[in-house]
């Protein structure tokens, strides 16, 4: 795309994928360097690609499973968090807010960066009339974590977090992710991940019954209309735990 994402844009933006996941490095790296306070993005690939952890690099059969997928057309793509590959196309929207905080010494600051994202997702799904949102694991689901956010316990939202210092104080940067698939059927992107673990000789298969695309839910919703008022509700200030 012509020229850098908008960190403070109310609208769904559409690069790359791999422009996509620059974008949010360079988001909490403008909060590490005391440059904004808080800053946040909404966009969708207009390509498509199978995004992992690095590590994933290491494994024995990664070249030919990364050729494997080049074929069907997933490139493989990385990130900086953990878990399992997650498909990125047209199907899936993300929300990236990053924030600057004080935090204290317990773990209390893992719970809270999830809520800061998960709470007002499920807010705003109630807001569009689906009444069964709320957040947990999903046995089954690709990149499960306790976090997700759920319709009807199937997988709609996959979320992550990422901490760091900010520079030259004891505040801190926090870098919270959620990725929503939106369009396709839920099917369809697991057979993707699917065929990656296949081809690294993995074992472990998800299924397509764990998920939940947010068409199915709400078929008639304008995606373009309803994500400035996701991203509002997001960024509303709510303060980190003492």
């Amino acid at each position: 795309m012509a020229g850098p994402l908008d960190f403070s844009s109310m609208t769904l933006q559409r690069p790359t994928v791999e422009e996509g996941l620059v974008a949010e490095e360079a988001l909490l790296d403008m909060v590490c360097q005391g440059e904004v306070e808080i800053g946040w993005l909404a966009w969708s690939p207009r390509d498509r690609g199978l995004v992992m952890p690095r590590r994933h690099e290491r494994l024995a059969g990664f070249p030919d499973a990364r050729d494997r997928l080049v074929e069907r057309g997933w490139p493989i793509r990385f990130r900086s968090t953990g878990g399992t590959p997650v498909p990125q196309s047209e199907a899936v929207v993300n929300l990236a807010l990053a924030v600057r905080c004080r935090v204290g010494s317990s773990a209390a600051h893992l719970e809270w960066g999830y809520h800061r994202l998960g709470d007002p997702w499920c807010d705003w799904l109630e807001a569009l009339g689906v009444a069964d949102a709320d957040l947990g694991p999903v046995p089954g689901a690709y990149c499960d974590g306790r976090f997700n956010v759920r319709i009807g316990g199937r997988k709609l939202v996959g979320t992550a977090q990422r901490w760091r210092r900010v520079r030259g104080c004891r505040d801190m940067a926090l870098l919270v992710h959620g990725a929503m698939q939106v369009g396709d059927t839920p099917e369809a992107l697991v057979e993707v991940v699917n065929a990656f673990q296949a081809a690294i000789d993995d074992p472990q298969r998800f299924q397509g019954a764990s998920h939940v695309a947010l068409t199915q839910a709400l078929p008639e919703l304008d995606l373009d209309t309803a994500i400035p008022d996701l991203l509002a509700r997001l960024v509303e200030a709510r303060p980190a735990p003492a």
